[in-house]
């Protein structure tokens, strides 16, 4: 009998898990102002091909342009509902990266803290917020993560294949991120070629010949396509991303960002800020211990800091490239402190347990016929809610939560209680997302 790869068993499970958690909810509520406007485009290009978007009314902001383009496939392609088809290319955009975290892990990355990893980054609140809402800038990210990734790749083995497909990246991030794309990667690929052991001038030059090719491409696929040199200038530039976004101080932006990027599992890490802002020796030689990805995924964070206040679109594609690269680290990082301090986490854990568990309780309540309010706003659930799925997802979560409280006795030795609470936090998000979000009215 042929054995089974675990690496493609835990792949399959991932995107099955992924899949399930990003795309059920998508239709549960109503289309928004923004995205009705994204709809609006849409339904402007169902009478035209790809070519309208070089245009120069559709150059302008590419990124929202081409969006809108597979929305327009997506009603008139594969005849998918307004709602879904505004939302769906977010949603796939957020389902590739989390299936991309654990394929392409570093060569010494375990399978299964790649696994713990991915499902962390979905599990996210910025990242969930993204999937769940229809928003250009997910595309822009995509090839921008993509170059990056090319970027570390060809650093850490060079070989012409690789060389060709970091051009081809950067050119392709190029049409969204603009001319900041081969900057961004010019900037990442030095300061990580001047930390490996082995370095030469030459490689730095390689590095700007690579970009300044693959800039030049891009501008000539563009012109060529266009028959317009003005068109490549409006798709080369910044464009929207340079919108900015009313209504939060840069303070504000750079906290919400940071608390929220990864939340709940952030929490733990602000609570170490203290302890790690007082042992810069520490952090200085867990950072030459880590391996070449997590170093990458550092740099990476440190350069998208500044641009996370950005108060534009670029705060939101800056925030997303982050969350990407150092989810891994982040999953170490919980691991590690889940092991050694073994009783705040069973505390943790049970103060999580009986908020997922009061939130299913008001949930069965509120179908029951009791009148619940949920921080200011009255739930009052429609008829037919006891479908087939609610059911089953409630007996998930209850199998969890008692799952949960068998795991404790092992938290020391295995990862079962942190994968158990990722997992519990996720079907509540399910039926948070599905189930109780509709049906929220103010008071």
């Amino acid at each position: 009998m042929k054995k089974v790869n675990p690496e493609y068993s835990l792949l399959v499970l991932l995107m099955a898990v992924s899949a399930l958690v990003v795309y059920l909810p998508l239709g549960a509520v109503g289309l928004c102002g923004d995205e009705e406007e994204i709809l609006g485009i849409a339904r402007g290009l169902s009478d035209s091909g790809f070519g309208s978007l070089l245009t120069p009314h559709n150059a302008g902001n590419f990124a929202t342009s081409f969006y809108a383009y597979l929305v327009s496939v997506s009603i008139n392609v594969f005849g998918y509902p307004a709602t879904l088809a505004v939302r769906i290319p977010a949603a796939t955009v957020i389902w590739l990266l989390s299936c991309g975290i654990f394929y392409f892990r570093g060569e010494h990355e375990r399978k299964d803290y790649a696994f713990l990893a991915s499902l962390i980054f979905i599990s996210s609140y910025s990242v969930s917020a993204l999937a769940y809402h229809a928003s250009p800038l997910t595309l822009t990210s995509l090839f921008l993560i993509a170059a990056l990734a090319s970027l570390y790749h060809w650093i850490k083995r060079r070989s012409r294949t690789k060389a060709l497909l970091l051009v081809v990246s950067t050119a392709c991030a190029s049409l969204f991120f603009g001319i900041l794309s081969p900057l961004a990667m010019a900037v990442t690929g030095m300061i990580f070629i001047s930390i490996q052991e082995k370095k030469r001038v030459s490689d730095y030059v390689r590095l700007l010949v690579l970009l300044v090719v693959s800039a030049a491409l891009a501008y000539l696929l563009v012109a060529f396509l266009a028959n317009s040199r003005e068109t490549a200038h409006l798709i080369l530039g910044i464009g929207s991303l340079a919108e900015p976004i009313a209504g939060y101080s840069r303070l504000n932006m750079l906290a919400l960002q940071l608390v929220f990027s990864i939340f709940p599992w952030s929490v733990p890490l602000i609570v170490a800020l203290g302890w790690m802002a007082v042992n810069p020796r520490w952090l200085r030689d867990r950072f030459l211990a880590m391996s070449l990805l997590k170093q990458f995924g550092v740099i990476v964070f440190i350069l998208t800091l500044p641009l996370i206040t950005a108060l534009n679109g670029l705060s939101i594609i800056m925030l997303l490239t982050a969350i990407y690269f150092n989810v891994p680290l982040v999953a170490h990082f919980l691991l590690s402190q889940t092991h050694n301090h073994s009783v705040t986490w069973r505390i943790s854990g049970f103060i999580f347990s009986l908020i997922i568990t009061a939130l299913a309780v008001a949930y069965v309540a509120a179908v029951s016929g009791v009148d619940i309010c949920i921080l200011g706003y009255a739930f009052r659930p429609e008829g037919g809610v006891w479908s087939t799925g609610v059911v089953l997802l409630l007996s998930a979560i209850v199998v969890s939560l008692y799952t949960l409280t068998r795991n404790q006795r092992t938290i020391r030795f295995n990862n079962r209680y942190l994968y158990n609470i990722v997992i519990l936090y996720l079907l509540a998000q399910i039926l948070y997302k599905v189930y109780i979000n509709p049906y929220l009215t103010a008071i």
